[in-house]
Parts: C-alpha cells; structure tokens; sequence
C-alpha cells in the first residue's frame, strides 16, 4: 500500500462524493491529505463540513478526553488539539507547543477507531508540522540499524494503559495484512515487567537517534482548511516543536472512525 496520497476536495462534489472519495483514498494509502477547501468554503463553514465528511466516511467514536478530569471521557467526538498558554508546557502534549514523540493514538484503547482524522482551524506562526513514519520504513531501518531489537520488539505483547482502559499487544506485530504498530511510551502501564519498561525505553531511545527528524519521517504542515486522515496502527505520527504565545495560535481538531462499518 502506498504511504501518502493526496485527495483535493472540490467544490462541484457533493460531500458523500466526497466521503466515498475519501474512502477510495483509504483503501490505497496509508495517509491521506485533504486539501483544497479554502479555496471554496468559508472557514466559518469548515467544521460542520469536516463533520458531515466524516459521519459519511465511517463509523464515528467518541474519543475525547477530559485534560482537567484525569483524561475521563466527555462523549464528544471531537478532540481540541491547540496551544493553552495557561497550561504548562509540559503537563500535556496536546495543548503544548512542544515536539511531541512519534506515538500510535489508540495505544491504550479497548474500543480504538482504525482511522484517525484531523483538521486544520488555525495554522502555528511557526513550526507545528504534523509528522508520519510508515510501519514498513521504520521496520526496515530498525533491522538495519539494531536487529537485536527488531527481534525482541516484533509480536512480543505489551501492555498499554490510561484513565482505566488497555490494550495488550505487541509494539510492532507481523499480520497476514502486514505490519501493525501499537506504541505510545508514556502509556506502557507502570504495571509492566521490568522487561517490558527496558523494551520500551530502548525503542524510545531508537526513534530519536534513527528517526525523528530523518528521511524516515514525512512531515506534513497543515494550513487552515486541509485536513489529514490516517490508519493509526499502520504509521506513527507526531508533532514538530511550534511558536505560539496566545492561547489558540494553533487549533485542530481530531476524530477517530472505523470504515468496516461502511464495507
């Protein structure tokens, strides 16, 4: 399957055209990048299309989470990814301006979308591009660059947890549909072996010294009104370090869906 491919959202299309387009795109790409929408729609207007284009595209979830109430969920589907300056910068990724290490979404999820999605409101001054690494690049360069941990890390379970839920599975698996990656450092639960918490510190260790910030990573920088949707568990993603100072000076929103329920 091909890594990225872009698909332009044209004014003379309906938005279940649209949405069916969208799912063609995701069934030949990992990563999908939707642009044109500014060109025809007033940016008052995006959210409620991005809302239409995704309840056509898949089976939407509710995934937000409560930052002030331990991550609880609020039963909104769509999650606020922005810039708070009156949150500390390192309390949480989501509304700091700093990098944020390459991850899978749904590491810690019982219920996970297969589809992440997320557009653009408002553009960081500076920085903030939204970074991938297909399953297939990063294995390659980790067979090169430390076959001794590709061997340890490949089908071997751990177990992720947060806010009460888990997912117990391998960081990096081989399916009979391919590679499939679960990963997210920060959510291994702390009930881990001992084993398990050096396994994963090891592999944090190689995607900063082997990926982040190499050939391996694509970087895709979202303008107001593009969007980028993804399969979560075939790519990790990430975010460059941005500029900001207001409150808001960069604002996505994110959605999660699954497109089986449209198959």
């Amino acid at each position: 399957m091909p890594f990225l491919n872009t698909l332009v959202l044209k004014s003379h299309r309906s938005t279940d055209q649209l949405a069916g387009e969208l799912r063609a795109e995701l069934g030949l790409a990992k990563v999908v990048h939707l642009r044109g929408l500014a060109e025809w729609l007033p940016a008052a207007e995006w959210p409620s299309f991005y809302e239409t284009l995704t309840e056509g595209t898949g089976h939407c979830l509710r995934l937000d989470e409560d930052f002030a109430q331990g991550s609880a969920r609020t039963g909104h589907k769509w999650i606020e990814v922005r810039y708070d300056a009156d949150i500390p910068d390192d309390a949480a990724y989501r509304f700091s301006k700093n990098a944020q290490p390459l991850h899978t979404d749904e590491s810690y999820l019982s219920d996970p979308a297969e589809v992440m999605f997320m557009h653009c409101l408002v553009q960081a001054p500076a920085g903030g591009e939204t970074t991938f690494v297909d399953a297939d690049v990063l294995w390659q360069v980790l067979q090169t660059q430390n076959p001794a941990l590709a061997t340890r890390l490949l089908n071997r379970p751990v177990r992720f947890a947060k806010a009460g839920d888990f997912r117990h599975l391998p960081i990096i698996a081989q399916t009979p549909a391919g590679l499939r990656l679960n990963w997210n450092y920060h959510c291994v639960d702390p009930a881990e072996s001992p084993e398990n918490h050096a396994l994963a510190q090891e592999f944090r260790q190689f995607l900063l010294d082997h990926i982040s910030n190499t050939p391996a990573e694509t970087a895709i920088q979202l303008t107001p009104g593009e969007a980028v949707a993804w399969w979560d568990d075939q790519v990790l993603h990430g975010r460059r370090a941005f500029r900001a100072e207001a409150t808001n000076d960069r604002f996505l929103l994110k959605s999660g869906f699954r497109l089986t329920a449209n198959v």
